[in-house]
């Protein structure tokens, strides 16, 4: 197989132009016809009176492997690959969404106000107020997994004159993947007739295959453990990618349930229930129904886009040979041209620009009159015992009221909002100039404030000799860092969104070998 890279260009007008060899792109740069406006993939843009109309050229196609957790993408024509690689997208949605919706809801809850209940104020405030049930809406995470897609094929269009979108979609047939994993055949009526039929939900589908007893229990005392009042457990956690699926659920008694979710799930119980029983989630197969022919939609409005399968690209692959990995799978899709592929890939990753914490809340200060110390309200309030049947238990036996301990109020609680804005971003390419770091190219990770109004300025680069790097600067040096004037650290480049990173291809395949080694046993 032979390996070739490309330099992507621009005309003046910013049109994407066909990429060009790296010899005439020194050429270019060398006697100022052209200048770098983008390091990792390399692009630049001509300055002479070049125009990408006038260019004669093969049809460049843009091939997406779209995927739950990644996307590979590879970029071609009827010679050469002129880009590929691979976005790792943003996962964790769920609880970004809850810390805002928190902060909200505190924010609501403290106004000097008391709501009309008999008023449904997002319709009268806002007549246009969509509750979520309408066609075409997506879950918030959904929603933001195709907009990758969109953001991708965009920038690589605004580098390369793409003139066709070929995209890979597949419908999966979850139950038959679920009968295979157990080693069981489905056809007709089976798929009518599932493992819950007969149950209302889950959780008492699984309490009656259970027979409502605790299994740790069950497995200490005997068969003949007496069922009591059994709750039912994530064996992987939902904030970490479980589901509600019964391979995921199992019985515990309060007991159990309690010491499985000690010191934040990690304990050795917890441990071992995970070791017991790993389930098979389908939340990859269960995207990709969902968002097929949407995604195709959105792509179609971008450029001409087709449709193909993943049974072509299987073929594809194997006849010529390549290893199984996102950006190879994108290059075989629809068909392998026999081309030349690009000896540099790159891993995508994204970051986020914006916290979403607008605000927060100091809470009020209090004397206990039990000791006479100073503490806050969360700390004297309702507060639910350990024994409790439920975590939302609303009963007064499970409730202690520390309320009532509170003596005299020291301090009111207050909002205080999010006002200072870093002049750097998670990514942010930075130079540094000073101490023992000097020299060298390194990855900005966050600034911390210290106590003498100064910024700590952590970063990370390639062979570092400690653990945690870090400068510290004035507070004059950090205004002067705003301007990019501060003498100890330069800002290259910033990055925002999409951050792209080089790759060698053939030393990431040598690393990442057991990852082949296990798409290879899975197709």
């Amino acid at each position: 197989m032979k390996y070739l890279d490309f330099v992507l260009m621009i005309d003046k007008n910013n049109h994407p132009c066909c990429p060009i060899n790296n010899g005439k792109a020194r050429y270019l740069l060398k006697n100022d016809k052209a200048k770098i406006i983008n390091h990792e993939p390399v692009v630049i843009q001509r300055i002479d009176d070049y125009k990408s109309e006038n260019e004669i050229r093969d049809i460049f196609e843009l091939k997406i492997d779209s995927g739950y957790l990644n996307i590979g993408f590879s970029v071609s024509d009827n010679q050469h690959e002129y880009l590929a690689g691979q976005v790792e997208l943003l996962t964790k949605m769920k609880d970004r969404l809850y810390t805002r919706s928190t902060l909200r809801r505190g924010r609501r809850n403290r106004l000097r106000y008391r709501k009309n209940k008999n008023m449904d104020y997002k319709i009268t405030n806002n007549p246009t107020y969509k509750n979520g049930n309408e066609d075409g809406w997506f879950a918030p995470s959904i929603e933001h997994k195709m907009e990758s897609h969109i953001r991708l094929a965009k920038k690589i269009m605004s580098w390369i004159p793409v003139d066709k979108i070929i995209l890979e979609v597949a419908k999966f047939d979850i139950q038959k993947l679920k009968a295979d994993a157990e080693g069981k055949n489905i056809s007709g009526k089976d798929y009518q007739n599932g493992e819950m039929k007969g149950y209302e939900n889950a959780a008492t589908y699984v309490r009656a295959r259970d027979e409502y007893t605790c299994q740790i229990c069950k497995d200490k005392k005997g068969k003949n453990a007496l069922p009591g009042k059994i709750q039912v457990h994530h064996i992987i956690p939902r904030e970490n990618g479980g589901s509600d699926i019964p391979s995921n659920l199992i019985c515990l008694c309060p007991e159990h349930h309690q010491k499985a979710h000690d010191n934040h799930n990690n304990n050795k119980l917890f441990k071992e229930l995970q070791e017991r029983k790993i389930p098979t989630f389908y939340k990859d197969s269960t995207y990709m129904n969902i968002v097929r022919w949407e995604l195709f939609g959105r792509l179609q409005e971008l450029c001409e886009t087709e449709i193909a399968y993943g049974y072509e690209t299987k073929i594809n692959r194997r006849n010529a040979s390549l290893e199984k990995y996102h950006y190879t799978d994108a290059v075989c899709i629809k068909n392998f041209k026999d081309t030349t592929l690009t000896k540099t890939i790159y891993i995508v990753e994204q970051k986020r620009c914006n916290d979403r914490c607008m605000e927060t809340f100091t809470d009020a200060k209090y004397i206990d009159s039990r000791d006479g110390k100073r503490k806050n309200g969360n700390q004297l309030a309702y507060i639910r015992l350990s024994n409790r049947p439920s975590a939302r238990v609303t009963q007064k036996e499970y409730i202690d009221n520390q309320r009532i301990y509170r003596e005299k109020k020291i301090s009111p609680g207050k909002r205080t909002f999010v006002k200072h804005s870093y002049c750097l971003k998670s990514g942010d390419l930075i130079y540094i100039n000073t101490g023992g770091h000097k020299g060298v190219f390194a990855e900005y990770v966050t600034a911390q404030k210290v106590k003498n109004g100064g910024y700590k300025i952590l970063f990370t680069y390639e062979g570092q000799t400690v653990d945690n790097p870090s400068i510290t600067l004035k507070s004059f040096e950090y205004e002067q860092l705003r301007e990019n004037k501060c003498e100890k650290i330069k800002i290259v480049r910033t990055r925002r969104g999409m951050i792209y990173r080089s790759v060698d291809r053939l030393e990431y395949e040598s690393l990442h070998r057991d990852q082949y080694d296990k798409k290879q046993k899975a197709s």
